[in-house]
Formats: C-alpha cells, sequence, structure tokens
C-alpha cells in the first residue's frame, strides 16, 4: 500500500472524527438545559398550617380530643368515614381489605385483628402493648405517616379537629358496648378562660363551669345551661327552671296531720305517683305540642338515631337498646344490654321513661346524664323533638296518654 492510499484513509477518519465532534457540540447548543444550584422540587406550603409538624411553634395549641367528644356527632362521623370505607370494613365480624376491620377499633390492642398482615413499624407498636386509645386515634388520623414511621398506610390524614372528633365518634360507637368517653379537660389558664368567657357571652354562647364551651340554647334548653354563666337577665328564668327541675325528683312521703286521718291513703298513692307533667309543661312547650306534632316528620327526625338503635317491636340491640315502647318505659330496663354506671344512676333516680324525662334528655344527653356513654349531641328545636316524642309514643301497641 502507497502512501496516497494511507493519506486517503487518515483523511476519511479524521473527517469522521471532527464531524461526531461538531454534531455534539451543535446538540448541547440546541437541547441545552442548566442545573438546579439545589436538587428536588420546591413544595409550597401554606404559612397558617393544618396541624402538621410544619406548622411550627407558631402554630395555635389544640384543643384536646376530650373536649372535642363531648361534642362530637356520630352520624357525621359516618360521612368522614367515607374516606377509609375503601380500605376498611365497619361492621361487626367484617372482612379484612386493604386495612384491617374497624369494629371495636376504640381502646383494642394495636396490630391484634387475626389474618391481617401489618407492617413491621405497626407490628412493633402492638408489640409494645400499644392500644387505640382516643388520644392515640386522634394523633394517627392528623396524618398516619406522621405517627409511625414506616406505616403502609397511605391516607393523607384528616387536618380538621371537629372532623376527626366526630370520625372517632363513630368509630367509637362501633361496638356493642362503646368505650367510655374520657373527660373533658380545661385547655386555658383561669385568666384566658375568663377572657373566652367575656368573648362568648357576648356571641351569644355560653362557658360551662368546667371550661369547656357549649352553644346558647333556646329558652325551652335552658336546663342544661350552667347557671353560674348566666346573665343577670336570665335569673327569673333559672329560678323558674330549678323550681320546675325539683318536680321531677321522687316524691316524699308526707307526714299527714294529727286531725286529719282520712287523708293518709291519699298522701301515700300521692307520694309514688311519678313527677308533674304539668309542672314540666309550664317550662317546656314541647309537652303541649305533642298532640299537635307530625308523627311522620318525627320519623325522619329518628332517622339520627337509626345508627344506634331499633325502633321495631322485638329488635335486637345495637349501640343503643331498641325503643319500642321507650315512652313511659322503665329507664336503663333492656334485660340484656349494658348501660353505663351513669345511665343505670339516672334509671334509679327518675324510673321512667315520661315524656318530660324524654324531652329533657333528648335536647342534651349528656347535660342530663354527664358521663352517659351516648354521643349523640341531641336535638335543638323544640318542633323537631315534639314530633320526635310524638313518633316515639307511636312505638307500642297502647300508645301512652299525652301529657
Amino acid at each position: 500500500m502507497d502512501s496516497f492510499e494511507l493519506n486517503k484513509i487518515a483523511g476519511a477518519v479524521l473527517g469522521a472524527v471532527l464531524l461526531i465532534f461538531g454534531i455534539s457540540i451543535l446538540s448541547e447548543q440546541l437541547f441545552h438545559a442548566e442545573a438546579p444550584e439545589t436538587p428536588g422540587y420546591v413544595i409550597e406550603v401554606s404559612e397558617a398550617g393544618h396541624g402538621d409538624e410544619q406548622a411550627g411553634d407558631a402554630a395555635e395549641p389544640e384543643e384536646s380530643i376530650a373536649s372535642l367528644l363531648a361534642s362530637a356527632d356520630a352520624d357525621a362521623g359516618v360521612s368522614v368515614f367515607k374516606k377509609c370505607a375503601a380500605c376498611h370494613t365497619a361492621n361487626e365480624g367484617g372482612a379484612n381489605k386493604v386495612g384491617p376491620n374497624l369494629w371495636n377499633i376504640v381502646n383494642r390492642a394495636t396490630a391484634s385483628v387475626d389474618g391481617f398482615s401489618y407492617s413491621g413499624p405497626m407490628a412493633d407498636l402492638g408489640g409494645g402493648g400499644g392500644t387505640w386509645s382516643f388520644d392515640a386515634l386522634n394523633a394517627f388520623l392528623i396524618k398516619p405517616k406522621d405517627f409511625l414511621k414506616g406505616t403502609k398506610m397511605a391516607f393523607a390524614g384528616i387536618k380538621k379537629p371537629g372532623d376527626r372528633a366526630n370520625l372517632i365518634a363513630y368509630l367509637r360507637s362501633l361496638s356493642a358496648s362503646p368505650a367510655e368517653l374520657p373527660a373533658a379537660e380545661p385547655m386555658m389558664e383561669p385568666a384566658a378562660e375568663a377572657e373566652m368567657e367575656k368573648d362568648a357571652n357576648a356571641d351569644g354562647h355560653d362557658v360551662a363551669a368546667d371550661g369547656d364551651t357549649a352553644s346558647a340554647a333556646p329558652a325551652s334548653d335552658a336546663a342544661h345551661t350552667d347557671t353560674a354563666a348566666m346573665k343577670p337577665a336570665d335569673e327569673a328564668e333559672a329560678a323558674k327552671l330549678e323550681e320546675t327541675m325539683a318536680a321531677t325528683e321522687p316524691a316524699k312521703p308526707v307526714e299527714p296531720a294529727a286531725d286529719t286521718p282520712q287523708k293518709t291513703e291519699a298522701i301515700a298513692s300521692t307520694a309514688t305517683e311519678p313527677p308533674a307533667e304539668a309542672a314540666m309543661a309550664d317550662a317546656s312547650p314541647v309537652l303541649a305540642m305533642i298532640g299537635s306534632a307530625d308523627v311522620a316528620t318525627g320519623k325522619k327526625v329518628a332517622k339520627k338515631c337509626l345508627a344506634c338503635h331499633s325502633f321495631d317491636e322485638g329488635g335486637k340491640k345495637k349501640v343503643g337498646p331498641p325503643l319500642w315502647g321507650v315512652v313511659n318505659g322503665p329507664v336503663a330496663a333492656f334485660d340484656g344490654f349494658k348501660y353505663s354506671s351513669a345511665m343505670t344512676a339516672y334509671g334509679e333516680d327518675n324510673g321512667t321513661w315520661t315524656f318530660a324525662n324524654l324531652d329533657t334528655y333528648l335536647a342534651n344527653p349528656k347535660g342530663t346524664v354527664p358521663k352517659t356513654k351516648m354521643a349523640f349531641a341531641g336535638v335543638k328545636k323544640d318542633g323537631d323533638r315534639a314530633a320526635l316524642l310524638a313518633y316515639l309514643r307511636s312505638l307500642a301497641a297502647e300508645p301512652a296518654p299525652l301529657p
């Protein structure tokens, strides 16, 4: 091979190298992209925060779950639970899905559902003796991945305290014997609490003696308002209510006068009679409304009770006892139902579900029977309560006489 052939080969190789080099430079110019100073993506976070760790020390202290549960609505919690229904069942004996069945979840040991494969961190939590207390459920539901690093649960959490409280109230109802509600603790120092009371009264709210706030009730609900929080203008009404409520106490035997022995039998008989409905009618207009109330409307109002009670004759107990024959029936007396100690004591003191007792209880269950397991917030409107009582009266083979 002569030198001319070698020169041609060398030229071809050099030309190819130059061509490739040129294409590389041209491509760099056409498709150039500068690298960011800090790798990754910037996620904008609202300064106000939602209760997550990012909110920092500036976030307001959140009201305790015990205080929130005092006014929580289990019925509203059913709607919140729809976010969980894709992964969990809630019925007794329900199958495991992506997540375990949640029946009887409150105060249950963590990672304890047979046959469900828990993540390592959740299994470790269960092995350490953890339980799903009200506080633990609240903390977990805010943001599961912050509560338990490495959990399989991809749920983002429930940021609104009210929604969490309603959901936990509903989860509490998923049991044959719902767990007793925790006692609400005041969150504020006395000075801050006094300032809140001043502001709340200006807005038309009363502040309970234990530091919890309660929505202002209509005049007929005043029996459930702490008299210490009443304004002077309400003193006359408070005195009237105290006199009225005194009428609900069991009557005491009266000693007959020495010169009237013929009255002894009559006095003895009145001592065992139920509290006078007429006296209660003066305090609550509801009793006078029952006779003209619409039973069909009352049945619609009773839908709020369906999650916990059955209405049919011979109906089975649910979260609460069946309500067939409740009017003028004995309090806390359904055979086989486990009542709270508070309801049992109320039954011993009152004996019978008279219209007056039912009206007072339905207006404010927790105000009437403190520490009751019933999480229902009550029926505030007089017309709704009258219709509901008319419907409950109809749940009997022989409806009770109207008050």
